[in-house]
């Protein structure tokens, strides 16, 4: 029981944290034609066609956590760039994974499936508002954020 309320109080934090003063919401439920994991997600920080390495090395952290603080601090570096590009998230998902990460063999089940999110989310999926598909392809350079555990 500790380790799913754990896993739901990390995920409501993250919520809170990219929701914060925002008047569209942020959560965006997952639907085949518009993935919102957390691996989509970093992908659509990146442009077209493109791996930023920065990027893509903290959703590997994320996964390389030795406990779920590590876990949730990296979440939250992760979330501080989704919220700066206004990239929507399901934060279900993620609460789903911390739980599932606790649990022995559960990190690399989770490594999985933000890998997956991440490889087979598309540059401009059908039924993807244009508006979104734009700022999917903006530079994300100007970005002052940086990770100080990045190296």
């Amino acid at each position: 029981m500790a380790r799913a309320e754990d896993a739901l109080h990390v995920a409501l934090t993250l919520y809170a944290l990219h929701q914060q003063s925002r008047r569209t919401g942020m959560y965006q439920a997952d639907r085949p034609d518009r993935r919102r994991g957390l691996g989509a997600a970093v992908r659509r920080m990146m442009k077209p066609g493109e791996i930023a390495p920065p990027i893509h090395k903290r959703l590997g952290r994320a996964g390389t956590a030795a406990d779920l603080t590590t876990c949730a601090q990296r979440l939250r570096d992760i979330v501080v760039l989704l919220r700066l590009e206004d990239i929507e998230l399901d934060h279900a998902l993620p609460a789903g994974q911390l739980y599932t990460g606790q649990r022995p063999g559960g990190a690399d089940t989770v490594r999985r499936e933000r890998g997956r999110s991440f490889h087979t989310w598309h540059d401009k999926p059908t039924g993807r508002p244009a508006a979104a598909a734009d700022r999917a392809t903006t530079d994300t350079t100007a970005t002052t954020y940086t990770d100080k555990d990045a190296s």
